[in-house]
């Protein structure tokens, strides 16, 4: 089972006060910790097959003309974060696909990694990151939901599909709640 991992890096940073992709944690922009990382893990990992990332950011798209990856420019990101996962899927040269936030740069690559691996393993069609019992991102879909991804409006994402079909649910664990923060204040950056 070959899967494309998607990058949702379209939000507006309005809780952060400035465009929080590029601010830096040791030294590199906070996009390049989650690219570097799937980079990686595509070169290791036999299940990946192509990251996609899915940005509205020109200076983003730029920087990235050079990596292993397929950029796509989000023309529509007031739509809310259900543009950003049509577009993934849509562009998408596989049957299964995960959703990983651009805004949770202490996520281990063994991590992201090992969720892959498991997922596949529990023969399910949806996954999903969780901590202490809640539900958290990265995320992974089959087709069997493409068209609940591209019925989504606004911005909901894939949670909604994800609680309406619980007895297809693969949960991944993570132990560490550092790895799992998504980054919408700065007080919540080490480095402050």
């Amino acid at each position: 089972m070959k899967l494309s991992i998607i990058v949702l890096a379209s939000g507006n940073s309005k809780r952060f006060n400035g465009n929080k992709l590029l601010h830096k944690i040791d030294k590199k922009p906070m996009y390049l910790h989650t690219v570097d990382k799937l980079i990686n893990l595509k070169k290791k990992n036999k299940n990946v097959d192509e990251v996609i990332f899915i940005t509205k950011y020109e200076k983003i798209i730029d920087k990235l003309k050079d990596k292993d990856i397929k950029v796509i420019k989000n023309n529509n990101s007031e739509f809310g974060i259900s543009q950003s996962i049509k577009l993934g899927v849509s562009n998408s040269s596989n049957n299964v696909y995960m959703f990983i936030v651009c805004d949770q740069p202490y996520i281990k690559e063994d991590t992201i990694g090992r969720f892959i691996d498991k997922f596949i393993e529990s023969g399910k069609n949806l996954g999903c990151v969780s901590n202490n019992g809640v539900l958290l991102n990265p995320t992974i879909f089959t087709d069997k939901y493409r068209d609940d991804l591209y019925s989504l409006r606004g911005d909901k994402g894939g949670k909604k599909i994800i609680l309406k079909h619980l007895d297809d649910l693969f949960i991944f664990e993570v132990l560490d709640k550092k790895e799992v923060i998504d980054i919408d204040f700065k007080n919540q950056l080490e480095d402050k």
